[in-house]
C-alpha cells in the first residue's frame, strides 16, 4: 500500500478520510465485543445451570426406573416431539435462536385406566426433554455468540495492528513530502525573486 501512493493533497486528503473512519468505527466494535462478550458469559451461566437440572432430574428419575420400563409402551407415544418452538433474537446485529417451548404430540389417555403415577413419570419426562432441547438451543446461541466474538476481535485487530497504522504512516509521509515540496517552492520563488531584482 506504501510503494503505490501517490504523493498528493488527494491523496492526503482520502487518507484523513479513511482514518476518520476507522476511527469512527473501532469504538463501534469495541462495544459490539463487550456485548458478544456479556452474552457469552450468561449463555454460558444458564448451560451449567441446566445442565445442573438435568443431571438432577435424571438422577432422581433413577428412582423411578423399574417403572418407566413398566410403563414403557404407554409413555413413548407421549414423548414424541411434534415441535420446538424456537424464536430469533438480535444481539449486536447477530441473530440468537431462543427456545420457548416443546410441543408434545398430542395424546389422550385414559386418567382412570392409568396409574397416578403415571402423570408423575410423564411430567418429569417432559421436563427433562425440555432441559435437554432448551440446553442445545443454549448451545446454539454459544457457537453463534463465541463466532460473533471472534471475528469482531479480528476486526479490531485489522484496524488496530494494520489498517490505521498503515494509514497513520501514508498520512505522515505525504504531509512530509508536501512540507517538503513547499519548502523548495519557497525556496525557489526567493531565488527567483532574488534574480528578478538583481536584473538578470
Amino acid at each position: 500500500m506504501l510503494q503505490r501512493i501517490k504523493f498528493n493533497k488527494v491523496t492526503l486528503r482520502e487518507q484523513k478520510q479513511k482514518m476518520s473512519l476507522y476511527q469512527r468505527f473501532l469504538p463501534t466494535l469495541e462495544a459490539r465485543k463487550q456485548q458478544f462478550l456479556m452474552q457469552l458469559s450468561i449463555v454460558r451461566k444458564e448451560i451449567r445451570e441446566h445442565d445442573q437440572a438435568l443431571s438432577r432430574l435424571m438422577k432422581d428419575m433413577s428412582e423411578w426406573s423399574a417403572l418407566i420400563r413398566d410403563m414403557e409402551g404407554m409413555l413413548k407415544p407421549c414423548l414424541e416431539i411434534r415441535q420446538v418452538k424456537v424464536s430469533l433474537r438480535n444481539v449486536a446485529g447477530l441473530k440468537i435462536p431462543l427456545f420457548e417451548e416443546v410441543v408434545f404430540q398430542n395424546t389422550t389417555h385414559s386418567l382412570f385406566a392409568t396409574a397416578y403415577s403415571f402423570e408423575i413419570v410423564l411430567g418429569h419426562l417432559h421436563e427433562a426433554i425440555r432441559l435437554r432441547e432448551k440446553l442445545k438451543i443454549l448451545s446454539e446461541q454459544e457457537r453463534v455468540l463465541a463466532e460473533g466474538f471472534r471475528k469482531t476481535s479480528q476486526r479490531i485487530n485489522l484496524y488496530e495492528q494494520r489498517l490505521i497504522p498503515e494509514c497513520r504512516e501514508v498520512l505522515h509521509r505525504i504531509s512530509v513530502y508536501l512540507q517538503d515540496q513547499q519548502a523548495a517552492a519557497v525556496g525557489v520563488a526567493k531565488v527567483a525573486k532574488r534574480l528578478l531584482e538583481a536584473g538578470l
